[in-house]
């Protein structure tokens, strides 16, 4: 337990969990704030608080998860989920790992969900990364996985909070209900992925459905990352007003980067995002996925080797390496030797001695080097501009030490550090999330994508983007085409987390009494590189390469009426009505919300986010 904030908790009691479900890692922490009490932190591999009047603002790590009870201070656990035939979940974490665990799947033919982060990640981003994910098993879905994953984590944490808070049934009886769930993902995700964890924690029981948007919040793993790095590392009393740093969360599937500036130091650490955070697919699981492509063609050479010992040697071999020679690889000129698990399996032409296989440094540095060559352009994109003093490494790809030494050549030959802020039995995502949710020092952030609607463009012939698209008839009376992109706010803009970006729009009616109770709005985003394409939509009403439809914003207009303006057109009266679009970035969650004039006065109406569907994600 360790205090994340100075003085006593002064408001009502109070849970915040913090849950980083992880390609490879997972892990939780929670905070206990009450009366009176230090605002300290807990881990389990999930973090919680429990915050009180007047006490102190402390985190906590839930540990001792099943399967890992001998390491008493670990705090993460594997991503696994077994299912059986019947598609019920039978075993997790790092239970799933236990030998007596593997027997009796491979004698009952259960299915392994490992992995199955990937499939959450954006089409564009696993377009642009030729992401290939392992299929899920047979008949169960990716909401299943994370739903049966997150009862998993809730019920040890529960075990966990009761067992080490004072009066902990009581407590978490008395408060659960109301406690704040804060979800991290990666920089590249979305309102759509969000609600898609918004949907599974309302599944594994964690909040009904009427108070998960206010339950539930987000934040990205960049962002936990950087609460992590200035709670553990003790930053913040070294970085200086106007001091620009990066931090990189090396993670397993993703590299996260983002740029930061501190604004002020004192009495409350304020930081700004300094661009558009970063996301790229160079995390650890890609260097695991090359070291087994290697061996998998060094088996198949073996000599007189079945396919079911070939399976099971590739498969030791991965969990050795991952465990050892992936952190330890720091020289291309010494040799590593990774377990097969293999007895007295010798081939010497092969590297294989006393079911030992040696690799050559050159060799690993292979499996690293589009990893590490990614992660390096990450940062350095990040930097670019920038006075960047010092490079914060988190993560658990970060444990790598071939990464760390060569973070370190690439940008310490300039004067820019590169500290680890890595603690080996935590997740500092976990960690971060809480500190987040309790301290909230990032003031301002930039946004990773253009975000705009769809509008109509008044018919002009000459006009060489309206030749094959259909012509329709205004209330207005005049000739207009569909599908044209309008932008509410461009990529890397730099906003305020209070304020809001705004954009002027206005829909017109054949009658005075029109239906406003259900006003909706369609927001898009455009998520391919480079700038948008003026129109949103082709002439035959299909959306362009890189925009995506994001959510609607709904809105109850109905005291709007006496806003309707009455105009004669062409083709006779018709009634309109101006109202503005707002985005607002407060949290890590977008928001967005409708605003009209009505009697001199600035409305604002009572929106709600209703994100499309995710493709894929259910399957």
């Amino acid at each position: 337990m360790k205090v994340f904030a100075e003085g006593a908790w002064s408001r009502p009691p109070k849970i915040i969990l913090g849950i980083d479900i992880g390609t490879t890692q997972s892990a939780v922490a929670f905070a206990y704030l009450y009366p009176d009490g230090p605002q300290s932190l807990h881990r389990s591999a999930v973090a919680f608080a429990y915050l009180y009047p007047d006490g102190p603002q402390s985190l906590h790590r839930v540990t001792a998860w099943p399967g890992q009870e001998a390491q008493k201070g670990e705090s993460k656990i594997p991503t696994l989920v077994y299912y059986d035939t019947d598609k019920n979940a039978v075993s997790f974490g790092a239970e799933a790992l236990k030998p007596e665990i593997a027997e009796k799947a491979e004698d009952e033919k259960w299915q392994l969900a490992r992995h199955f982060k990937l499939h959450l990640h954006p089409d564009a981003m696993k377009h642009k990364h030729n992401i290939r994910a392992q299929p899920l098993p047979a008949g169960v879905s990716l909401l299943t996985i994370y739903t049966d994953f997150m009862v998993y984590l809730l019920k040890h944490t529960k075990d966990f909070f009761e067992s080490r808070i004072i009066d902990g049934q009581k407590v978490w009886a008395e408060h659960h209900k109301d406690m704040t769930i804060v979800l991290a993902h990666p920089n590249g995700w979305g309102v759509k992925e969000q609600n898609f964890l918004r949907q599974a924690a309302i599944a594994a029981n964690y909040v009904p459905s009427s108070k998960a948007i206010s339950q539930v919040r987000f934040v990205s793993e960049a962002e936990a990352s950087v609460h992590f790095c200035m709670f553990h590392g003790d930053l913040h009393n070294r970085l200086k007003p106007n001091t620009t740093f990066v931090v990189c969360d090396a993670g397993g599937s993703t590299i996260d980067t983002t740029a930061y500036c501190v604004k002020t130091a004192s009495p409350m650490l304020e930081l700004e995002e300094k661009k558009a955070s970063a996301c790229v697919q160079a995390g650890g699981v890609f260097v695991d996925g090359e070291f087994e492509q290697h061996l998998a063609r060094i088996l198949d050479k073996v000599d007189n080797l079945d396919e079911e010992d070939r399976d099971e040697y590739l498969r030791k071999g991965v969990k050795d390496f991952e465990a050892i020679s992936k952190k330890e690889f720091d020289d291309v000129e010494r040799q590593y030797r990774v377990d097969l698990g293999a007895g007295r399996l010798k081939q010497e032409d092969l590297g294989i001695k006393r079911g030992t296989l040696t690799l050559e440094g050159n060799v690993l540095e292979n499996f690293f080097d589009k990893c590490v060559t990614q992660t390096i352009e990450s940062v350095r994109q990040q930097m670019s501009g920038l006075e960047c003093k010092h490079i914060l490494l988190v993560g658990g790809f970060g444990d790598s030490l071939f990464l760390r030494r060569s973070l370190i050549e690439e940008f310490g030959k300039n004067g820019c550090s590169v500290n680890i802020a890595n603690d080996s039995t935590a997740k500092a995502v976990a960690d971060g999330a809480v500190i987040w949710c309790g301290k909230l020092s990032v003031i301002s952030r930039a946004t990773r994508m253009p975000y705009g609607v769809e509008i109509n463009d008044p018919y002009n012939p000459r006009e060489p983007g309206h030749g094959g698209r259909p012509v329709h008839r205004h209330d207005a009376g005049y000739d207009y085409v569909t599908g044209k992109w309008s932008q509410i706010v461009g990529r890397g803009v730099v906003m305020n987390a209070e304020g809001a970006m705004r954009e002027s729009y206005w829909r017109s009616y054949k009658t005075p009494n029109p239906r406003l109770a259900n006003f909706k709005v369609t927001m898009f985003a455009y998520t391919a590189e480079g700038n948008p394409n003026p129109w949103l939509r082709d002439a035959q009403g299909n959306m362009n390469r890189g925009f995506e439809q994001i959510c609607e914003v709904e809105a109850d207009l109905s005291g709007m009426r006496q806003a309707l303006k009455r105009k004669t057109g062409r083709d006779g009266d018709y009634y309109y009505l101006d109202f503005t679009m707002a985005l607002q970035f407060g949290g890590t969650e977008l928001q967005a919300f409708v605003e009209w004039e009505q009697d001199g006065e600035t409305r604002t109406g009572p929106a709600s986010i209703l994100p499309s569907a995710l493709s894929g994600a259910q399957a």
